[in-house]
């Protein structure tokens, strides 16, 4: 199981004396891998108040971790934005909520023609 959620970022200042906090995620994000059934992707997403992208301990975690799954991507949704962690290439992919829409209109349009 993957683990995300339930984190603070800190800031300090140049005295290493805590400045601030504020929790990025306000719940725990369990993501099941393993077993019987392959995962090619995962997803969660972000509420206003954890911000529109994907989170550095979003990624710290997909760093740890990622690498014991069959996982290739993980998508983290917001309002505004969708942002793409490439598991495999280490790589992050940005996309407004628009964009990303637009893509799976066309992709639903492609595969209605298909048919």
């Amino acid at each position: 199981m993957i683990i995300f959620g339930n984190d603070y970022l800190l800031n300090f200042d140049k005295n290493n004396k805590l400045v601030n906090r504020k929790q990025l995620h306000r719940n725990i994000i369990p993501i099941e891998f393993g077993g019987e059934k392959e995962m090619e992707a995962s997803v969660h997403s972000h509420k206003e108040e954890t911000g529109d992208f994907i989170t550095s301990t979003d990624i710290c975690t997909l760093l740890l971790y990622a690498k014991f799954t069959k996982m290739k991507q993980h998508y983290v949704l917001s309002k505004k934005y969708v942002s793409i962690w490439d598991c495999e290439k280490e790589d992050l992919l940005v996309l407004t909520t628009k964009a990303w829409n637009k893509i799976a209109e066309h992709q639903k349009d492609k595969e209605k023609a298909q048919k």
